[in-house]
């Protein structure tokens, strides 16, 4: 397992990390695994992940970080993205967008662009967590620290990158928010440049 740091907001952050390699390991885990929750990441489609927990135990305190529970979400419809443009996703993945679905999520809807020919292209989301703690947990729950490379961009976001059978995922976190981006091409750059240019539309 490989212990990351620096998706917190200071340096109390390595500790709640480092318990997060720990909790990540079901068989030390004094109290079990973490339990499995259910999120819908694209129209259609509920995705079974881990929920991680970040826990600190320094000085005798506890404090305890989940990610956001989920929530329903209402179905998709088709519109165009208020934050980030098809022709901006058509040009960061190369290839051509078809329709792009909205899931009317608070604060910002989640995106889900398509290519020409009706496969999946790509989405982005935003998550607003409670503490920057939950938006940490809410990457991490994206893309696990133990399975994923550190991603710090943009300038002053933290989190992580990682290759999947489908494509890839860039997923960071700043103060309590969280932004996930998934492409269909399996390289993290895509996924950065949505995120990068997302941040900068909504001024985040």
């Amino acid at each position: 397992m490989t212990e990351r740091t620096g998706r917190g907001v200071g340096p109390a952050m390595a500790v709640l990390l480092a318990a997060v390699a720990t909790a990540c390991s079901a068989s030390t885990a004094p109290d079990g695994p973490p339990t499995a929750t259910t999120r819908t990441v694209t129209a259609g489609t509920v995705t079974a992940e881990l929920s991680i927990t970040v826990t600190s135990t320094a000085a005798g305190n506890t404090v305890t970080a989940a990610p956001p529970p989920s929530t329903p979400e209402p179905p998709p419809t088709d519109g165009s993205c208020p934050y980030l443009s098809d022709d901006a996703v058509a040009g960061i993945n190369g290839q051509r967008t078809g329709t792009t679905q909205i899931i009317a999520v608070e604060p910002y809807p989640v995106c889900v662009f398509y290519r020409s020919d009706g496969g999946l292209l790509g989405s982005i989301r935003v998550i607003e967590a409670d503490t920057p703690q939950a938006a940490i947990a809410a990457v991490d729950q994206h893309v696990p620290i133990e399975s994923s490379n550190p991603a710090r961009q943009p300038a002053g976001w933290t989190g992580g990158s990682m290759v999947t059978d489908e494509g890839s995922i860039y997923a960071v976190s700043k103060g309590p928010i969280a932004v996930v981006a998934q492409s269909n091409q399996q390289q993290s750059i895509k996924g950065r440049q949505m995120v990068v240019l997302a941040v900068r539309n909504l001024g985040l």
